[in-house]
């Protein structure tokens, strides 16, 4: 494919930034960047996911080959917004006017919408992310034939609104991170123009994962969590169902589940984990410090239910090692089926069965972790993914001939036997 010129509006962008939509639409973007296009990120000043404050200044400036461009967030009225976000937590319905309402003041910059007006038609492509910001949903609806999503959709009360129905059917097509997400937005809203991309990685370098040592601090075998510690994430129902499996008298007494990850431990309402000795909070971790927690865990635990990717899961693979994830979440369940690279629990009994099993079956444990790393390595290679870009990309812009319909898709990523 010749090179384009391409941007991607995201809510928030900088350098070490935690989130899974902004990591995954940022990491395409530099390497569509490094193999010749002409890529630039279209962001707000904001750091904070949680009060959106304007904490860089506006104006451009490069990181690596990228070139971004930041842009102020406006004023919000949160007692407003709050109000509406309150309703939707509680899974009311909202009608069209709240939910625009809702959206409006939400994360908003009019100098990005003024921007995406002007320069958007000198771009070959705008990519948005995530689905349920106010800068996707007004930025894709400027120049809507122009415009793409990375919706990184989950099934949530925001997916069912109306103004986001509306925004899917609008735009130019999605990228979806799974096949699963894919049927769940094709459940939503309909045939979607399309196609399953996901996430691309490059695996370490064999000195530096013989090189990688513990952490000091851990010297008894241990579960992982790596995620943010909100209760939307599932981390306070993985201590609850951790803290009941160490009353199983056939499994290792010193054993303990570390949480690390962003957040405050307070938010998931388990003090009293701590005081066990049982459970180990860390509060942060560098890259390296995550590969080491990665290396020496048992295995990695993702008990959320809401994904379209999971990052975590394919940085797990990477070092070997095995995993457990929710069997609500289709996503990743889908890429443990898939993989063979590990176990899923759809119940506390369930969870305490499957991880006996990989705690004392070295041999599966083993094996999964090693099913993963070839499921990575095949389907999630940078090659991989920046093809089936370019296919979703040709298939959309330049749809082969379907009759009457308009609806295309790229294909999935392979999905290798049952091991």
């Amino acid at each position: 494919m010749s090179a384009k010129k391409f941007a991607f509006i995201i809510p928030r962008f900088f350098t070490g930034v935690a989130g899974g939509a902004e990591t995954l639409t940022s990491s395409i973007a530099a390497r569509l960047a490094a193999r010749g296009d002409q890529v630039e990120i279209w962001t707000t000043c904001a750091r904070d996911n949680r009060t959106w404050e304007n904490s860089f200044s506006p104006g451009e400036s490069r990181e690596g080959m990228l070139h971004i461009k930041r842009f102020a967030v406006d004023p919000r009225n949160l007692d407003r917004w709050a109000a509406h976000q309150i309703a939707l937590n509680d899974g009311l319905r909202l009608d069209l006017e709240s939910q625009l309402e809702w959206l409006e003041q939400g994360v908003n910059s009019t100098a990005l919408y003024r921007h995406i007006e002007r320069c958007g038609p000198q771009f070959d492509a705008l990519f948005f992310a995530p689905y349920l910001f106010g800068t996707t949903f007004f930025g894709s609806l400027i120049h809507p034939q122009n415009s793409y999503l990375f919706p990184c959709l989950h099934d949530e009360s925001y997916a069912y609104l109306q103004s986001i129905a509306s925004m899917f059917r609008q735009v130019r097509g999605s990228f979806f991170n799974s096949a699963p997400e894919r049927v769940l937005a094709e459940r939503l809203y309909g045939s979607l123009a399309g196609g399953v991309v996901g996430m691309g990685f490059d695996p370490f370098a064999a000195g530096y994962v013989s090189d990688l040592q513990p952490l000091s601090e851990l010297t008894d075998p241990y579960l992982l969590y790596l995620g943010r510690k909100e209760t939307g994430k599932g981390a306070h129902l993985l201590i609850d169902n951790f803290l009941e499996l160490k009353q199983r008298a056939d499994l290792p007494a010193r054993l303990k589940l570390v949480i690390c990850g962003g957040g405050d431990f307070a938010d998931l309402k388990r003090a009293q984990a701590l005081t066990t000795g049982d459970v180990i909070d860390i509060k942060h971790a560098s890259e390296t410090d995550k590969h080491r927690l990665l290396k020496y865990c048992q295995f990695l635990v993702q008990p959320s239910v809401n994904e379209s990717f999971s990052i975590v899961l394919m940085e797990a693979w990477l070092l070997k090692r095995p995993v457990l994830v929710n069997g609500n979440c289709a996503v990743t369940r889908q890429h443990v089926v898939d993989s063979g690279g590990g176990l899923y629990f759809s119940s506390p009994a369930d969870f305490g069965a499957v991880c006996a099993a990989l705690l004392s079956d070295k041999a599966l444990n083993e094996r999964c972790g090693k099913a993963g790393f070839e499921y990575v390595s095949s389907e999630y290679s940078w090659p991989a993914v920046l093809e089936r870009f370019d296919q979703t990309l040709t298939c959309i812009q330049d749809p082969p001939s379907l009759g009457s319909s308009s609806v295309t898709h790229s294909p999935e990523p392979h999905r290798p036997a049952s091991r």
